[in-house]
Order: structure tokens, then sequence, then C-alpha cells
């Protein structure tokens, strides 16, 4: 039988990510571009079906559930996945092409469209008071676009918002968005100054925190923000790649936990929820974009590394996360369906398409 232990992606990625965290303000998706090796895993159709996990939150991965025909439908780097009220598998890629590609849960073409954002980068949809919005985030645009389903943009939140804030409008390159119920709403300038701005509903600027330094406060490539609303008192969840940390904030921008997660780089958040029982209504599950999917609990803990070894605590302290798999290259989102599978948007992996996972399988 194979040895897991004696061949490790995490030896790949060791080393390799160090000179970027200081490479300047538009660090973008290039921190891996070196790893060539793991393009040719993305076309090794012997590995579909790779079981990924520790119970119980183990998967068996359809690596073929999003196939299209290129010639038609062609992709760059998937960046955001996501559900519409619909029940459709919606994903976002920077292909100007179709920047939006949507599917049902068996992976069957339903329709493409948008061709406007040539970095579109962040996808969240918003249920507004029955009707789909979606909040797409381009970081070469510098904007979020609020659009109906159908494509009509309702607001655009561009550089000129923050004027007051950035003496260089250059220095400001927004990846990610999250919105509240009355309309108030954060972005994420991950690739840009690594703060972290805060709108109200007309979309004027209100304040910002975060930014580059070395307090627990400050942040290294905020890639995305997300409403954590478990505790019943919504905070929000900064995944701060750059110093491999998950960190939760007040909605007026104070500090409130960190958690670090060594040898990941976290990318996107989507709550696990659906059928999986009161016993796992609190987890998260964390794209991380050197390989992984981490699930936590509502306690922060790591409890399953999809796609890497088994968590380590040691004193209650987590231990770096070691990578390896053969399904993924670099997940940039997920997203977890109501049945529990998960949904894995990746970038710069060969162009490839969605990778499906399907809950509770088992190793013969």
């Amino acid at each position: 039988m194979f040895n897991r232990r004696l061949f490790s992606r995490r030896s790949l990625l060791s080393g390799t990510t160090a000179p970027f965290a200081a490479a300047g303000l538009h660090t973008l998706d290039k921190t891996l571009t070196t790893l060539d090796s793991n393009k040719s895993r993305a076309t090794n159709d012997g590995c579909d079906g790779e079981v990924l996990g520790q119970d119980p939150f183990r998967y068996r991965a359809h690596r073929h559930w999003g196939l299209l025909d290129r010639a038609h439908y062609p992709v760059k780097d998937c960046h955001g996945i996501t559900e519409d009220r619909n029940g459709r598998i919606v994903l976002l890629t920077n292909n100007t092409h179709n920047n939006l590609v949507a599917y049902d849960k068996n992976g069957r073409f339903l329709l493409a469209w948008e061709n406007r954002f040539p970095a579109a980068h962040g996808l969240e949809i918003e249920d507004h008071q029955g009707e789909d919005r979606y909040w797409i985030t381009d970081h070469d645009l510098q904007c979020v676009s609020v659009c109906t389903a159908d494509g009509r943009e309702l607001h655009r939140t561009g550089p000129d918002a923050l004027a007051s804030k950035y003496p260089n409008l250059n220095q400001y390159h927004p990846t990610n968005s999250a919105f509240m119920p009355d309309g108030s709403f954060f972005i994420s300038d991950g690739y840009g100054s690594s703060y972290v701005h805060r709108f109200d509903p007309a979309g004027h600027y209100i304040s910002s925190f975060g930014g580059p330094g070395n307090t627990p406060s400050n942040l290294n490539t905020p890639h995305a923000v997300w409403i954590d609303t478990r505790s019943g008192k919504p905070s929000l969840l900064v995944c701060d790649r750059g110093n491999e940390m998950l960190k939760w904030f007040s909605l007026s921008g104070e500090l409130q936990q960190v958690v670090p997660v060594p040898g990941a780089q976290p990318s996107n958040v989507a709550p696990l929820g659906g059928n999986r029982g009161a016993r796992f209504k609190d987890h998260i599950a964390i794209a991380s974009l050197n390989g992984m999917i981490l699930i936590l609990d509502g306690t922060q803990h790591v409890v399953s590394v999809v796609g890497g070894e088994p968590p380590v605590y040691v004193d209650g302290k987590l231990q770096p996360l070691q990578v390896f798999n053969y399904t993924f290259n670099h997940p940039h989102d997920a997203y977890v369906d109501s049945a529990g599978a998960l949904y894995v948007a990746q970038w710069w992996s060969n162009q490839t398409y969605p990778i499906k996972l399907e809950p509770g399988w088992v190793e013969d």
C-alpha cells in the first residue's frame, strides 16, 4: 500500500511562500506560480474517487463533476462558487467569455452569462426580498458590483468611494465582500493595502480596520470576509491568508479572536449547515489555497483536513498542517450544499472546472 507520509505535497510547498509575504501590496494569487508539478495532477484521471478528510468529515472526490466543452464554456481561474435560490451551483471565473456558469447538482450545465469582469474574484449571492443579488468583486476593476440574476447592475462600489482613505487609489485591489441584512457591507482589500472597509447601505464609506503591520489586529492579504452569526451576535471573520490565521472582528472593527492555522493559506469560508444534524450546525469549511479544505467546529478547532494529514493539537496548539492529496491544486473557494456535499473552485489549476466531494464515504 502506498505510504502517504513518504510523499507530501506539503514538502513541495514548504519554503515557497515566505518570500512572497513581503513581495509588495499587489500579491494576487501568483503566490505559488513556481509549482508546475501541481498542474500535472489536474489531469491525473486515475485519482478520481480519492477519499479525503477524517471522520466524521470524509469525502469522495468527483474530479470530473463540472467538466464542460472548453471551446464553448472556457474558464481561466475558478475563483468563486455558491448556490442560488433555485438550487443552481454558480461558478465565478475570470474568463470574460462567461464570467458566470450555472450547474445543477449532478454537474449538468444549465447556463453561462456575463462578460464584464476580467479579474472576477469574489462571488456572494444575497437573497434580497425573494430575489437573488450577485455581489461580484473584480480586483483589477477595483470594484464590487451588485447585479440582478439576469446581469442588470444595481450598484457599483468603485475606488472613488475610498478616495478619503487612499492617497493613491492604485493601492486598492478588493478581493471579496460580505453584506448585512440592513444593507451595510464590508470589502476586503486583499490585494491592495490589506484593509477591511465598512460601508453603509447607500454605499458610503464608514471606516477601516486591519492594514499592514505586526500587531494582532493587522492583516496580511485579507483574502475574504464572512459574516459569522453562529454565536447569535454577528461578527466578521477575516481570512488573513498571509499570516496563516483566521481572525474575528466586531462589526466596528475591534479584534475579538485569532485562530492560527499554520501550514494553511485560508482563502474563503463556507458554512456547513444543511442536514448534517445539530451536532455539526456550527461547523464551517475554509478553502486553503495550498491544497486543503479545513473543517472547523463551533469552538474554532480544526476537526478534519480534507486534502491533508489529520490535524494534530499539542497542549491545545494546532501543529503545522500537512498537505497530501492528488485531487486539489489550489482551492480558492468552497461551498457546502444542504446534503453536505462540498463544491470546490480552484485557482491556477490548469483551467480545471469545479470538483464535487460527496460526504460520508469510508475507504474499502
